[in-house]
């Protein structure tokens, strides 16, 4: 009964601010403004606006690094419409409660660069001198969503496109200057943590490749390079550094990671050799590799077995691949190179 007579009270507001209001524009979004305005009346009298407009709800000081601008903050979040309604999130507890969860899905923290004009205003606006360890409570009015940078609060309500209003609550899980040296700490720290099979290898041992490692798991029957133009079969497995398995040749490894499929058939896959490592394609298509998986390849002989980890600039970068591979994913790839089937 009260959520009927708080709505019908926000309908009634709204209604009186159209009705009175002027009728010349003045500005892209006055009719937005109206809404919203109306919107916080009913359901947070009294809160005043901080920053570019966006308007802090619950605020918890974090201790680590703090944000800045033209850097890259390692974030967790769950955003609502101005109802309510849960629309993105990074936890698997939410997909859990909400019975969205997929065991093909990563979850966990994910990465938002804080450079002009690649992050919504007011959500820069609202994570910029966080630190981390830290929660922030947020409701960002629609002409805030914008990726374009103006000079001040009121050229964002002229000129912005129209965005949606929405409510973010999140928290700062890191916060790096330089996202690639972030990845190679994350894969030396993945090394320290698997030492029974890398042994001492450490960040700094490459393959003259930066950020690509590639470690031997069963030396090869020959060790004669394959001539060009050859054709090779591979059973393979892709994973991140937190295990999540993303794809695999082997059916058994898809049923044990929840990633099974009866639409697929598991069994070696073709790969055909190249004069380099650019050059190796994949399946009878002859479909383009990612150059970790590429340079992986390009380090074994007849029936080896190893592993290949690489940082993002060599798998999907910023583009991440899917609901598996978010944004700045180093990647593991376990293969072995196998007879034909």
């Amino acid at each position: 009964m009260k959520k009927t007579i708080k709505t019908a009270a926000f309908i009634a507001i709204a209604l009186a601010a159209i009705g009175c209001a002027k009728v010349e524009k003045t500005g892209a979004n006055e009719a937005n403004e109206r809404y919203f305005n109306a919107w916080m009346e009913v359901n947070h009298p009294g809160l005043k606006p901080s920053g570019l407009g966006i308007y802090v709800l619950e605020n918890e000081e974090g201790t680590g690094a703090e944000v800045k601008k033209g850097g890259y903050a390692i974030v967790d979040y769950v955003v609502t419409d101005l109802e309510g309604n849960i629309s993105t999130y990074t936890d698997k507890y939410t997909a859990q409660q909400l019975g969205t969860y997929d065991t093909t899905a990563y979850y966990g923290p994910k990465v938002m660069t804080t450079i002009d004009n690649t992050i919504q205003a007011g959500l820069a606006d609202a994570i910029v001198g966080m630190k981390a360890g830290g929660r922030k409570k947020v409701i960002i009015p629609s002409w805030l969503m914008t990726y374009k940078t103006y000079d001040n609060p009121a050229d964002y309500l002229k000129n912005a496109s129209t965005g949606t209003s929405a409510i973010y609550d999140i928290t700062i899980r890191n916060y790096t200057d330089s996202i690639y040296k972030y990845e190679i700490n994350n894969i030396a720290e993945y090394f320290k943590a698997n030492s029974d099979i890398f042994g001492n290898m450490t960040a700094r041992d490459s393959a003259k490749v930066y950020g690509f490692y590639y470690k031997q798991l069963q030396a090869p029957s020959d060790t004669t390079s394959f001539p060009k133009d050859t054709s090779i079969y591979i059973n393979y497995t892709g994973r991140l550094l937190n295990g999540l398995v993303f794809d695999t040749t082997i059916e058994k490894t898809a049923k044990d990671n929840g990633i099974w499929s009866s639409t697929r058939t598991y069994e070696p896959t073709k790969i055909n050799w190249g004069e380099s490592y650019e050059k190796i394609t994949m399946g009878s298509s002859s479909s383009s590799t990612i150059s970790g998986f590429a340079l992986t390849l390009w380090k074994m002989r007849a029936h080896e077995k190893g592993i290949g980890v690489f940082y993002s600039p060599l798998g999907y970068g910023y583009n991440g691949s899917g609901a598996s591979i978010p944004s700045y994913s180093p990647l593991i790839f376990e293969i072995e190179i196998v007879d034909k089937p």
